[in-house]
């Protein structure tokens, strides 16, 4: 990922997609699993918590209180004053939040700490307000920790997330031309159909926790389908290294990447478009 920071065109900033620090989202590991091994990445990282980020509370902390010192509080910040951060300060306005471009937004939600996701009624309001404000023409991507589709042995789909979100989408008149999410220890890439439109739904979770979550058994052949899913695709899946996604957003869409990384290198294993549209 450090190396994608410089050359002829250097990535600009990361985004976290949730599960910062293990088990519990505890300050005291902030410095060995977020400060430390990010230390030479000096350009901005956001991030949206998952549910590992909100359990701080079994620690005797307040719940999201590190991850908000972290990534939300102006000053002071949690940090580690042993290690040197050179990138700028990340000063999200909340846990839940739009990073704002010309031609891109990126809504984040906040699916909570409950293992099947939790998203609270104001919450969804917001986000069908976002996608309302959202300009046309610009590429709108939903970012949220748990995933609505995933086929990994561990968690699987969530459907009451998927219909949460399409009646957000239907009251906006909207829907996002992509949807990331992580949890799963790996990376799964779907296509829905929505309409006329062919949305990609992305679990990119394989960051660096050891434990992988394999895809379920039963997919021999891609691209594969599922009984009782009929706009639902799987396109390409990951689940034996750790990696990381890149995307590329020019104002006529993305191509986004996914590069797996082992002990013995790094490798492209897939690789895809988001086409921008808003149409329902």
């Amino acid at each position: 990922m450090v190396d994608e920071l410089v050359g002829p065109a250097p990535v600009d900033f990361f985004y976290h997609l949730g599960d910062v620090v293990y088990p519990h989202g505890e300050e005291t590991h902030y410095r060995s699993q977020f400060f430390s091994p990010y230390a030479a990445y000096d350009a901005p990282i956001f991030a949206i918590p998952g549910n590992h980020d909100g359990e701080a509370f079994r620690s005797r902390t307040s719940s999201l209180e590190p991850f908000v010192k972290t990534f939300c509080s102006p000053a002071p910040r949690l940090r580690d004053a042993a290690i040197t951060v050179r990138r700028p300060l990340s000063r999200q306005p909340h846990v839940f939040w739009t990073l704002v471009h010309d031609w891109m937004w990126v809504i984040g939600v906040y699916s909570n700490v409950h293992e099947d996701g939790e998203i609270a009624d104001d919450q969804l309001e917001w986000l069908t307000g976002e996608l309302l404000a959202a300009p046309p023409g610009v590429m709108v991507i939903l970012a949220v920790h748990r995933p609505v589709f995933s086929i990994d042995t561990v968690h699987g789909s969530n459907l009451a997330l998927r219909d949460a979100f399409d009646a957000c989408f239907a009251r906006a008149g909207r829907v996002p031309d992509a949807v990331f999410g992580a949890h799963a220890h790996d990376y799964q890439r779907f296509t829905r159909r929505h309409g006329e439109r062919q949305i990609p739904y992305v679990v990119a979770g394989g960051g660096g926790f050891h434990e992988r979550h394999e895809v379920g058994t039963g997919v021999l052949k891609l691209p594969a389908s599922f009984p009782g899913l009929p706009d639902l695709t799987l396109e390409a899946y990951e689940s034996a290294h750790h990696g990381f996604m890149t995307a590329t957003v020019r104002r006529d869409g993305a191509h986004v990447v996914y590069t797996a990384v082992s002990d013995q290198g790094s490798s492209q294993v897939d690789a895809f478009r988001i086409a921008p549209g808003t149409a329902t």
